[in-house]
């Protein structure tokens, strides 16, 4: 099976576990790839401790105040294309992609979001506050969603979902950890199937074809 080279986009100040849980999937042969090139806009995102730990080349980009959007995405897209990449992961990145990097990797970005989409999504929806929102709507069942990117928050074509009860007593830290628990099996999975060209889009659902094996 041929390993795709694959990119990696961070964002704020969070630990980094979905990153991690990347490059576990790619280290028992469960995920087909290479991490190409993590991307990161600060210093200080626990990914980038994560990747330096595994030898993976790091690319620290912060937004200057002189900066726009498009201007960032296109040196994105550029030190990605250098590194060969032919997918993009988001792994807790919180900023909106332009259509810059949307056409530089058509179909190609997925995104891992913690919550069932469409609810609990949009602008300003990450982290803690998602898992808050849920407990105060009074939730029976949350989960994660893996999504293609578009671009409009949250709002791409849904690869994949995996459920998580909502427990009498669950606080947003201890909701957050069971969602977690759930993001790190289903996200290396569904970059699986993006790499070895799995995912057919008709309108806007995605499916999943038998692989060749099987």
């Amino acid at each position: 099976m041929l390993e795709a080279k694959i990119g990696v986009m961070v964002s704020g100040h969070s630990s980094g576990t979905n990153f991690q849980a990347i490059i576990d999937a790619i280290a028992r042969g469960e995920l087909h790839a290479k991490v190409a090139l993590l991307i990161a806009s600060n210093e200080n995102h626990g990914a980038v401790a994560r990747a330096r730990d595994a030898n993976i080349r790091t690319l620290i980009l912060p937004p200057g105040p002189e900066s726009t959007p498009e201007a960032w995405d296109h040196r994105a897209a550029d030190a990605l294309y250098e590194e060969g990449a032919s997918v993009l992961c988001l792994a807790g990145y919180l900023r909106r992609i332009t259509p810059v990097l949307l056409e530089a990797f058509p179909r190609r970005i997925l995104n891992i979001h913690p919550a069932l989409l469409p609810s609990f999504g949009g602008k300003g929806m990450y982290g803690l506050k998602v898992h808050r929102a849920v407990l105060e709507h009074g939730c029976k069942v949350t989960g994660c969603t893996v999504h293609l990117l578009d671009e409009h928050y949250d709002t791409g074509p849904i690869v994949a979902q995996a459920c998580v009860p909502v427990e009498d007593g669950d606080t947003p830290e201890s909701l957050a950890v069971r969602v977690q628990m759930q993001e790190h099996r289903l996200y290396p999975q569904c970059i699986e199937w993006l790499v070895q060209d799995r995912l057919r889009i008709e309108a806007r659902r995605v499916k999943v074809l038998k692989a060749k094996s099987e």
